[in-house]
C-alpha cells in the first residue's frame, strides 16, 4: 500500500459452518485420519442425541434432533471443525491465510471455492 500497489482481500464468512458440520461425515473423516475407534465411539456419543430448539414470544418449540453440527464454544468442537475442514485449501492456487497478491489466481480460487461450496451443500442435503 505504501507504494500504491493495490490489494485485493476477500473475506468468506463461516460463522455457520459450525452448525453443518454432518456428523457421519465427520466420524468417517476421524476414522480416516487414524483416530483411535474408542475416541471415534466417543465423539459419536458426545454428538448423538443432540436437540435443539428456539424460543420466541416467550414461547419454546419443540426439541428437534440435530444431525449435523458440533458444540461451539468448546475446545472439542473447534478440534472436530478444522479436522473436518482441513482439506478445505487443497485445490487453492493462493496462500489462503495471507492476501492474495495475484488477481488471475484469486478468479481462480474464487471460482473453485464457488463450485467446492455447492458441492458441499449438495453432500449435506442428501
Amino acid at each position: 500500500m505504501d507504494e500504491g500497489v493495490g490489494i485485493d482481500a476477500f473475506i468468506i464468512d463461516i460463522s455457520k459452518a459450525f452448525d453443518l458440520v454432518p456428523h457421519d461425515r465427520l466420524r468417517m473423516e476421524l476414522a480416516a485420519l487414524g483416530v483411535d475407534s474408542r475416541v471415534v465411539v466417543r465423539v459419536k456419543e458426545l454428538l448423538l442425541g443432540r436437540t435443539q430448539r428456539a424460543r420466541v414470544g416467550g414461547k419454546l418449540s419443540k426439541d428437534v434432533k440435530l444431525i449435523s453440527g458440533v458444540p461451539q464454544g468448546t475446545i472439542l468442537g473447534l478440534l472436530l471443525f478444522l479436522m473436518y475442514v482441513k482439506d478445505i485449501g487443497r485445490n487453492i492456487v493462493s496462500n489462503i491465510r495471507l492476501f492474495a497478491d495475484d488477481k488471475r489466481n484469486l478468479q481462480t480460487d474464487l471460482e473453485t471455492g464457488g463450485m467446492a461450496g455447492r458441492k458441499w451443500r449438495e453432500n449435506k442435503s442428501r
